[in-house]
């Protein structure tokens, strides 16, 4: 007899394996742990899903890693000859740029987590530190078109890396801490402004 697979079983388990993951981590959750979530038997769970591997690839997909590396991409793009975000309108492309971001993550939440925080382990696991990377020569070539000649010098590069992993951790933090988007988005602008208030300190 052919057996029937139900969507709303299949989204419970994709909901459970997204809090799990989120909670300990890509290399650490185990599929019993997911299907104990979900309410089903470990057994059950992989009618459903081969292995950890394919339910990671469900919960955190490249849809999902395209669209919020091109909504991060567009932010800081938004600040190309920006040297004072203070004299900009509400309605500036970056302040849009950075509303469509924030949305974003608060709306995908644990996705952003996983992604950022707890992907050790999974095809998404060097994805942090390649953003960092990325950030890094976005904020240099920003800086280069407003100060031409900007250096950047083996101990500039030490600190800025260690600058923007403190701010991708810095994320994983804030939606780990708070769930209540008032508190997300009080702590996401405090944080901001700290970390472009440095920035422009550090290059000026």
């Amino acid at each position: 007899m052919a057996q029937y697979l139900k969507d709303d079983v299949r989204e419970d388990i994709a909901a459970a394996a997204l809090k799990v993951f989120a909670l300990k981590g890509y290399m650490s959750a185990t599929m019993a742990e997911i299907a104990k979530a979900a309410r089903i038997s470990t057994g059950n769970i992989y009618r459903y899903y081969e292995n950890k591997s394919v339910l990671f690839d469900e919960v955190v997909s490249d849809d999902f890693v395209r669209t919020f590396t091109s909504l991060l991409r567009r932010r800081v793009q938004s600040l190309d000859g920006v040297s004072d975000i203070r004299t900009l309108g509400p309605t500036a492309a970056f302040h849009l740029a950075s509303e469509e971001l924030l949305r974003f993550c608060i709306d995908h939440r644990l996705r952003v987590i996983v992604l950022l925080g707890r992907a050790q382990g999974s095809r998404h696991e060097e994805f942090s530190e390649r953003l960092v990377q990325e950030l890094i020569q976005l904020a240099v070539a920003h800086f280069r078109s407003l100060h031409p000649g900007t250096r950047v010098t083996a101990t500039a590069r030490f600190n800025l890396e260690r600058i923007y992993r403190n701010l991708v951790g810095a994320m994983v933090d804030i939606l780990t801490r708070f769930e209540d988007e008032a508190l997300i988005r009080e702590a996401v602008e405090g944080y901001s402004k700290y970390h472009l208030a440095g920035l422009a300190n550090f290059f000026g």
